[in-house]
């Protein structure tokens, strides 16, 4: 019986120096300073004409389905209208837009009782594919 577990303690032993594959002079990563750009992490949105809705409600609203996740909200208007019409919502983590547009282009959400349309953001100079030239 004393072979068969001191044979087993060499197996484990040998078990355990089994070769990291992993860079030992590779750089320290950190998430917080080495996250995905806010254009990959945002949804640009849009109100129904004439009902926007307010920073709270669209935090409450993403919050309550996805959890703590939005890192900041920006509202727009056109021109020199107070009301806003549109903005983009910046998340925590780059893979929430894509768990929230399920493989669409567009996805339409109602909070309190108000139409509320979701798509990937683009940068206004990538929108209009001339790579940053005005």
């Amino acid at each position: 019986m004393a072979q068969s577990s001191s044979s087993a303690m060499v197996s484990s032993s040998t078990e355990s120096r089994v070769q990291s594959k992993l860079n030992p002079f590779a750089k320290d990563w950190n998430p917080k300073k080495e996250r995905r750009s806010e254009e990959e992490r945002s949804l640009f949105f849009t109100f129904s004409r004439g009902y926007p809705l307010g920073r709270s409600q669209i935090r409450r609203f993403f919050s309550n389905k996805y959890g703590n996740c939005v890192e900041k909200i920006a509202l727009r208007s056109k021109g020199t209208k107070d009301t806003p019409q549109f903005g983009q919502v910046v998340f925590k983590k780059s893979t929430l837009p894509l768990v929230i547009l399920n493989g669409k282009d567009e996805v339409k959400f109602v909070i309190d009782k108000r139409s509320f349309w979701c798509k990937k953001y683009q940068d206004r100079n990538t929108r209009h594919g001339n790579g940053g030239q005005n």
